[in-house]
């Protein structure tokens, strides 16, 4: 086949020219180099996909053993997945099943207080939420609180893998015992009302110790009462807080990779959105 010169290429009428350019690419070879070109482009700057992660919670679930829904936590999760083009996904286990997932480096935990000994392995967001920890015990077994020194040789039940600070937990098992309890409430109210426990730590988001009570009575009531000779005991918190306890995200330190920095800044661009106080 006679191959078109510049020459004859140039004397055809000019509805039937290709345009100069397309016409001198294909004739030095040089389209399959462009293509080899783009391809590169294209595999060396890959669209933006967003980043996977899982996020560890608690399962909250109710008597009759049915999960709690958590509307107010996932909204702020879907918030977070939008402007930090992150793909969560949940996985709901009891506490101590997700704290011990997060050490093995399974995943982000949430609502992890933040402690010098777990700073060592662990990185933490900025605080999420804080907590007024209270100590409650039954109306008839009262006691004066002002100081951890009052607590000297009581035994004070807590919601199993949870921890309460440095202060607290250098006195634990020194100054007082410490039970480490199912962390549903329904466990620790069992015990105070049966005197196996002294008093037991609970959490509210307000300073108000009649939101403590107001809550664990609705779950006495949830149980239909379940112990009909108790129905005459009163439980009550004692009115200042044990402290106020600050929760976070938190991830395994080698398995930081720029998330919890992606973290931190969702949870400034929540707190300006009003959705940290929608969790309270």
């Amino acid at each position: 086949m006679k191959r078109e010169t510049s020459q004859s290429y140039q004397s055809r009428p000019w509805r039937y020219r290709r345009p100069d350019l397309l016409f001198r690419l294909s004739r030095y070879g040089i389209w399959p180099c462009l293509l080899t070109c783009l391809f590169c482009l294209l595999f060396a700057f890959p669209p933006a996909f967003a980043k996977e992660i899982v996020i560890l919670t608690s399962d909250p679930i109710d008597h009759r053993g049915q999960q709690i829904p958590m509307e107010k936590l996932d909204k702020l999760f879907d918030f977070i997945s939008r402007t930090e083009n992150i793909q969560i996904q949940q996985q709901r286990n009891p506490w101590p099943r997700a704290l011990r997932a997060m050490e093995n480096g399974e995943g982000i935990l949430y609502g992890v207080s933040k402690t010098r000994e777990r700073e060592k392995n662990f990185h933490f967001s900025l605080p999420v939420q804080s907590r007024y920890i209270f100590l409650v015990t039954r109306s008839d077994a009262t006691f004066p609180f002002n100081s951890y020194a009052d607590l000297k040789g009581k035994t004070i039940g807590i919601p199993r893998g949870h921890s309460y600070g440095d202060e607290f937990d250098a006195m634990k098992d020194n100054l007082f015992k410490v039970e480490a309890d199912n962390p549903l409430p329904i466990s620790r109210i069992y015990k105070l009302l049966f005197r196996r426990m002294d008093a037991a730590t609970f959490g509210a988001m307000r300073k108000d110790p009649r939101v403590v009570e107001h809550r664990l009575q609705a779950i006495r009531d949830e149980y239909d009462g379940g112990l009909p000779s108790m129905d005459d005991v009163r439980l009550v918190a004692l009115p200042k807080p044990l402290l106020i306890d600050t929760t976070h995200f938190a991830v395994r330190a080698d398995k930081d990779d720029g998330i919890i920095a992606k973290l931190n800044n969702a949870i400034i661009k929540a707190r300006k959105a009003g959705l940290i106080e929608e969790l309270h």
